[in-house]
């Protein structure tokens, strides 16, 4: 009932009656609404209706989810707006995407950074040695950039 009463305020672009019913999915963790939810989460251009959708899955529970969140998080339609799609992650296995948090690490803004890095800490003891050490340079070479980037800074505040 509550997944057709859905399809029927997405179809007609009612978004905020949308998310109050992906909400009330997502707390009766109603499993059969999966697949669609999946779908709309792919589809839609509403990153408000998204995001809802993300953690009415990471409710759910259901780990059909992490390969469609895993998808949309690398969509740049999703730039600015990926803090809530990593944060539904949480709950399932989602360490063969290590490699996409740690350059969410490094590139993401403040919000998809910190995110990633708690996820990357919760899985740490699970990465093996050699990743780890080439995240290691990759994080030294960040740092020396940061630095550079800071003293020219500095220079520059100074001129002024």
């Amino acid at each position: 009932m509550l997944i057709s009463i859905l399809k029927e305020k997405i179809n007609t672009n009612h978004i905020d009656e949308a998310i109050c019913i992906v909400e009330e999915i997502g707390e009766k963790r109603l499993n059969e609404a999966v697949p669609y939810l999946i779908e709309q989460l792919q589809l839609t251009q509403s990153h408000v209706l998204r995001n809802s959708i993300a953690l009415a899955l990471c409710a759910i529970g259901n780990s059909d989810a992490v390969e469609p969140i895993v998808h949309v998080l690398k969509d740049p339609k999703t730039l600015g707006y990926r803090g809530t799609l990593l944060a539904s992650l949480e709950p399932f296995d989602y360490s063969p995407h290590i490699d996409m948090l740690f350059e969410f690490l490094i590139e993401g803004n403040f919000e998809v950074s910190r995110k990633s890095f708690l996820l990357i800490e919760s899985i740490i003891e699970n990465i093996p040695e050699g990743t780890k050490q080439q995240y290691l340079e990759r994080l030294q070479d960040e740092i020396e950039r940061l630095e550079e980037k800071h003293d020219l800074l500095s220079e520059a505040r100074d001129m002024f």
